[in-house]
């Protein structure tokens, strides 16, 4: 008897999840030779980079399966099965040149200690020279406990101010709560959030009458796991919170929706981007009271979200005045901009005014209360938002990839893939030749700039095309 469809597809699927599963073995093996502060010229890099690569050749080949074969039956068991493996294996692993963790340990630990991260920086609290009296209590933490000492030499950036808002923190103080300093209680965190984000992923996709397999999207992206569980960052709380939001709007629960959204952007600000379409779409659906209502909630929750660190004062916006004006990395179309205007903030400008503008065009285009409209303009403004950005890291991207579930680009998935070359750049500054890495950055974009606008010129032909079929 010959197998049904259904059945080769999911032998398909098990095959290259069981060769993915290979590969993140091989990154977890690999990632032992990561130790904090040591061997940097022997770091294997570009090894890494290879198998990051190899990861992301199968996600791709898997994505195309899927899009070949009869996919309304449910693939979701094997989908699932590995995605929960490939994490698995992760926990286990040292992180790969990263260390925003110690932060998010550091002010886990502040937190549940009833104290207040924004208050002081991490050197402050070390140096201990001004304020003796007030930084008693942050001493206290590394004088009574060693690895906390150890933790707090290790934050990056020690002369700011912690940047991650109210959410970030209650997550990070959680973690601290269930093991004090414990990289795996954080890992295990962002676990159950990456879970929680594909079951409402399922919802959205079962709501748009799609194929359900389209969450191997986000639940195989190798950037989404190596981002959220190795590295790991915290991005995929506030992400979490964004798509219940989504998900709230599309089924017309427009309080829950709100919340959400205040609680997205107490995990991350730029959220507030979207905060004119979802008012915009509850007043085209509820009528305006029902929108200044949702505003007036959303300001509520983000108000309350800060009052409990309201102490810290002008401290409670260094961190990100610092973020905004500062830093830069792994960005292609800043540093154009840089050349153009020489001046920080200008560039700033007017990526806030390409932003606003991007916004209005989005309110603009869903006029009619389409729910793909919707979750379009949404994508088109974060999306944008990502590709202006100073600083483009690659977890980062990870607020994209729910949106590619439901409008799988290519172009976008193949960014999601070039953005492991930006590892390279630490193999080049260990040798001092970070200047070669720009043209890395090249590399990473191209392809993708190049690929979208193939996409674009295709959709615009074909439209054409339609037209003039019409007019026969």
């Amino acid at each position: 008897m010959f197998p049904t469809q259904q059945e080769r597809s999911k032998r398909t699927l098990c095959v290259l999840g069981i060769l993915s599963l290979i590969v993140y073995a091989g990154m977890t093996w690999l990632s032992h030779a990561f130790v904090f502060g040591q061997g940097h010229l022997e770091r294997p890099i570009g090894t890494f980079v290879c198998l990051y690569g190899a990861a992301f050749v199968l996600y791709a080949v898997a994505i195309r399966w899927l899009q070949q074969v009869d996919t309304r039956q449910s693939l979701l068991v094997p989908i699932f099965v590995f995605a929960v493996l490939f994490r698995a294996l992760l926990l286990f692993s040292e992180p790969i040149q990263e260390d925003d963790f110690y932060r998010y340990l550091w002010d886990g630990k502040v937190v549940a200690s009833g104290l207040n991260p924004y208050q002081f920086d991490p050197l402050d609290i070390q140096m201990g020279v001004t304020n003796k009296a007030q930084l008693r209590p942050y001493r206290q933490i590394t004088d009574e406990d060693e690895y906390f000492a150890l933790l707090l030499s290790r934050v990056n950036h020690p002369g700011v101010p912690t940047i991650y808002p109210p959410v970030a923190q209650a997550v990070f103080a959680l973690a601290a709560l269930i093991a004090p300093g414990s990289l795996l209680a954080l890992r295990l965190i962002f676990f159950c959030f990456e879970l929680a984000l594909c079951a409402v992923l399922v919802s959205m996709l079962r709501h748009f009458n799609g194929s359900t397999s389209g969450v191997l999207v986000y639940a195989w992206s190798p950037l989404v796991i190596k981002e959220s569980i190795n590295s790991p960052h915290y991005d995929v709380v506030p992400t979490f919170l964004l798509v219940l939001a989504l998900s709230a709007v599309l089924n017309g629960r427009t309080l829950l929706a709100h919340i959400s959204l205040a609680g997205a952007i107490l995990g991350k600000v730029f959220p507030g981007l979207l905060v004119p379409l979802f008012l915009h779409r509850t007043w085209q659906r509820y009528g305006f009271w029902a929108a200044a209502g949702g505003l007036v909630l959303t300001i509520v929750v983000v108000i309350a979200g800060y009052l409990p660190f309201w102490e810290a004062g002008s401290a409670l916006w260094q961190g990100s005045l610092t973020f905004a004006g500062e830093w830069q990395t792994n960005s292609f179309v800043f540093p154009f901009l840089l050349l153009l205007t020489e001046g920080r903030w200008l560039a700033n400008g007017i990526i806030v005014a390409c932003l606003g503008g991007a916004v209005l065009i989005a309110v603009r285009r869903n006029s009619r209360g389409d729910k793909e409209q919707f979750l379009r303009g949404c994508f088109f403004v974060i999306a944008l938002l990502f590709l202006l950005s100073p600083v483009g890291n690659p977890w980062y991207f990870i607020w994209l990839v729910p949106f590619l579930c439901i409008f799988p680009r290519r172009s976008w998935l193949l960014l999601s893939g070039l953005l492991g070359l930006y590892y390279l750049s630490f193999y080049f500054f260990y040798r001092g030749e970070l200047e070669t890495f720009r043209w890395v950055v090249w590399l990473e974009y191209l392809p993708f700039y190049g690929l979208l606008m193939w996409e674009w010129w295709s959709k615009r032909h074909r439209r054409k095309g339609e037209v003039t079929h019409c007019g026969d």
